[in-house]
């Protein structure tokens, strides 16, 4: 399934990453790269709330329990926010080796829920790095924003690794 993302990239460069990527394209959240800001290593991508997610086509919507994208879906997408830095930051390729692990989430700040209507705004920024030869270690600072309503707010590092074949 190819899926169209547009951004500030080449088109090849996004369908490799979605072919070779962990997880399915399918499953890959943001819907538009905003910005890949490499200088300032900030990553601004928006989600689509309209879609189909996962935990959101189960939930029982009522009063008080209006249908929103679910905890699980945010922190899956932080995990992807990352991917991207990995990705167009540091050069890392799925198909040669390399993943990513969430190692910590320092501070989780569910704000307000997101809603299923309006997009949601993605913003990721590096905040500290390690670099070595075969593990890249990122602290980021995340920031996702709802019609400029606050929802979610992260501390969280992740590591990416490169298998060694031998």
């Amino acid at each position: 399934m190819a899926r169209n993302i547009p951004g500030p990239f080449d088109e090849s460069q996004i369908q490799q990453f979605l072919r070779t990527f962990l997880y399915r394209e399918e499953i890959f959240l943001p819907d538009e790269i905003i910005l890949l800001d490499d200088e300032n290593r900030e990553v601004v991508a928006r989600i689509d709330t309209t879609r189909e997610f996962p935990y959101v086509r189960h939930q029982r919507v009522g009063p008080g329990h209006p249908a929103h994208l679910s905890v699980a879906e945010l922190i899956m997408a932080t995990a992807h926010m990352g991917s991207l830095h990995g990705w167009f930051f540091y050069g890392l390729r799925w198909d040669q080796g390399w993943v990513g692990f969430g190692n910590r989430i320092h501070r989780a700040d569910f704000k307000s829920l997101a809603l299923i209507g309006p997009p949601l705004d993605l913003r990721s920024r590096e905040t500290a790095r390690r670099v070595g030869a075969r593990r890249i270690v990122v602290r980021f600072e995340f920031d996702f924003r709802q019609e400029g309503r606050p929802v979610y707010y992260g501390d969280q590092t992740a590591m990416f690794v490169k298998d060694d074949p031998g």
